[in-house]
């Protein structure tokens, strides 16, 4: 555990640690038995966390969050390399810490961890930190391991979170160098308040039972006690003093989406007189005649303009949308190699700690504080935002289709309204009443602005049909909702799902998979619209019949709590006309409130639980997404008449 400065004049209780402080030999447990076996790979990308501005709902542990430098130990024997995130070997530069490793005759294996330097007091110190690696004299450093992704021949990516500590822990001879990062206890608003009252950088969360992936995961996520961020160097002004070779001011920026470097700020403090020095002079050598920033700064006039390349760590109490940093002070460098200019972009919280963020156009949200979910703490006003910025990835999915949608005037723990009208809602929009003649309207979402209306009415849940206005009459998909009764694992969620895939594959049917954002899981098919909704219905019925019959022990295609005990429930009965389904991207109603994702069937094995992604983190998983997991869905309509001649020929 780090220690609290001993300057400080009232004593801060810090988090109580789990586990013991010091453990056993390198003697590797027989439970590693149960991950496969694995040659140890030549590289590794690490696992990354995820911004967020409050703590999500869930089983979480939490340890504290290092002020210092991402790091991985690679062991294999004799053969011990300290390489950063970004895979640049740095083991040169560390004999002492080698060394360490070395003698902890450690287990072959990854290792991850934080290396950081304390100052007198205990703390960590970035800028002590960065001078230690400039100047080689860095024997004080110390590593902080927190998980082992190989270990001892076996490979533990798709072990707990909590068993592959546990394991590290259990090999782990902790010295002055190598410590382990102990989990602390405690509810996470009051861990992070600890650590921010004790000068730390702020706590990492990370969901118990997850995988360790190569990305960056909301399975982890920070919690910050300060803002804080990379930018890129551009400039600098001269102090106001008579000092020839110091800084006024760093003039900061970041890479905006278009590869273009815009102004973030100025840094005006957190440098010694030595410091600003050093960065002058280096500076200094990297001058150039224009502005390299997209636009003015309001210090052009007397700026030294220099090459964006080095980067620097900045903390800062406020950056607003469309504005300059405030109160930013340098923490120092980055290594260039570690953290190339050209990959600084900014890093937005998934929640704004200190407000909320205003739905888009002219919208007023009323009651906008007022809390809808009390296990998260969140707001009326969050789901509303959520829903304005998830609609670019969500209207395609509603684009024509008849919508229904559950009401919660009080919250999720309040009265439940199922509304399928447009009827009595200001603002909602209806669909075409020849469409489905002799029947009300249902409502329609065609923009962000009917979605951020739908959220003004207390509207948290949005469900549609399984058919649009080209062809109401006639499903474009078809859906297995598999619903798990009491008592039913996750793995067999998962068991359950890759079945349900193969027996659609044998029918010569593809299919794409979402997290119902509850419980379960959503199997789709998309469908060329040419056969009317009870003859898809009686389909996905027989498929249920099939599967409930085949494998009795996992499935049961009669709904009703008592037939499901144990058992999954191959719910067909959303594919009957007028019934609905909660779409892609939709918040569910329940203490979480997760998300209906879309997901490939690859990543299943990665995902926890129907509510993974939350109306918290959804925004910051989608934003981080290279491409889309349903990009064949709609390339990929397909006639259900061969299918259908397979199933009888199977049954």
């Amino acid at each position: 555990m780090v220690a609290k400065p001993k300057a400080r004049a009232e004593p801060e209780q810090a988090p109580r640690r789990v586990g013991p402080a010091r453990v056993g030999t390198g003697s590797v447990t027989s439970k590693h038995s149960r991950a496969p076996l694995s040659p140890l790979p030549a590289t590794l990308e690490p696992e990354l966390a995820t911004l967020v501005s409050k703590p999500p709902a869930g089983d979480w542990l939490y340890e504290i969050k290092y002020d210092g430098y991402r790091m991985l130990a690679r062991v294999d024997g004799p053969d011990v390399r300290i390489l950063t995130r970004r895979g640049n070997d740095w083991t040169s530069r560390f004999p002492t810490l080698r060394a360490a490793l070395m003698a902890a005759k450690l287990p072959v294996g990854w290792y991850d961890g934080e290396m950081v330097l304390l100052d007198g007091t205990g703390m960590p110190t970035f800028n002590g930190l960065q001078n230690a690696i400039e100047s080689g004299a860095n024997a004080d450093i110390v590593f902080y391991l927190f998980d082992a992704p190989f270990l001892a021949g076996h490979d533990l990516r798709q072990v707990p979170v909590e068993e592959r500590r546990r394991r590290l822990q259990e090999v782990l001879q902790e010295t002055d160098r190598l410590r382990f990062s102990q989990e602390i206890e405690g509810k996470a608003a009051d861990l992070l308040d600890s650590a921010c009252r004790l000068g730390l950088e702020g706590v990492i969360g990370k969901r118990r039972g997850s995988p360790y992936v190569h990305r960056r995961s909301d399975d982890w996520i920070k919690l910050k006690c300060t803002q804080r961020q990379e930018f890129v160097i551009g400039g600098f002004t001269w102090p106001d003093d008579s000092r020839a070779n110091g800084i006024g001011a760093l003039l900061v920026g970041y890479v905006d989406e278009g590869r273009i470097l815009q102004y973030a700020g100025k840094v005006g403090t957190g440098y010694t007189g030595k410091v600003s020095a050093a960065l002058r002079q280096r500076l200094d050598a990297m001058s150039m005649p224009k502005r390299p920033f997209a636009g003015p700064t309001g210090h052009d006039t007397h700026a030294t303009w220099v090459r964006p390349e080095l980067v620097c760590e900045v903390v800062y109490s406020e950056w607003p949308e469309g504005g300059s940093l405030r109160h930013a002070s340098f923490k120092g460098l980055r290594e260039p190699d570690d953290k190339p200019a050209a990959e600084v972009a900014p890093e937005r919280p998934a929640k704004a700690r200190t407000r909320a963020v205003a739905p888009p156009g002219k919208l007023r949200i009323t009651h906008g504080e007022r809390v809808i979910d009390p296990s998260t703490g969140l707001t009326k006003l969050d789901l509303a935002t959520y829903y304005a910025q998830v609609a670019r990835w969500m209207l395609p999915y509603l684009a024509g289709r008849h919508a229904y949608v559950v009401r919660f005037p009080t919250g999720i723990e309040g009265e439940r309204i199922f509304q399928q009208h447009p009827q009595g809602m200001a603002g909602l929009r209806g669909t075409d009443p020849a469409l489905w003649r002799g029947h009300e309207p249902a409502i329609a979402f065609e923009s962000a602005e009917d979605l951020v209306r739908a959220a003004q009415l207390d509207c948290i849940e949005i469900h549609t049909w399984n058919s649009t206005a080209n062809a109401i009459k006639l499903p474009d998909r078809v859906i297995f909702d598999l619903d798990p009764g009491d008592g039913v694992t996750w793995a067999r969620m998962r068991q359950a799902a890759e079945l349900v895939r193969v027996m659609l594959q044998e029918l010569g049917l593809a299919s794409w998979l979402k997290t119902s954002g509850g419980k379960g899981l959503h199997i789709v098919v998309p469908l060329k619209p040419e056969l009317e909704y009870p003859t898809v219905k009686s389909f996905s019925e027989a498929v249920a019949t099939h599967l409930g019959q085949a494998v009795p022990q996992l499935f049961v295609a009669k709904s009703g709590g008592r037939n499901r005990m144990g058992r999954i429930f191959v719910d067909y009965l959303r594919n009957g006309q007028s019934q609905s389904t909660a779409e892609a991207y939709s918040a569910r109603a329940r203490p979480g409130m997760g998300v209906s994702m879309p997901i490939t069937w690859d990543q299943l094995a990665e995902v926890r639980s129907g509510g993974h992604w939350t109306v918290s983190t959804a925004i910051a998983y989608l934003r981080s997404r290279k491409s889309d997991p349903w990009g064949g869905y709609w390339r990929n309509p397909q006639h259900l008449a061969p299918a259908m001649q397979r199933l009888r020929a199977l049954i």
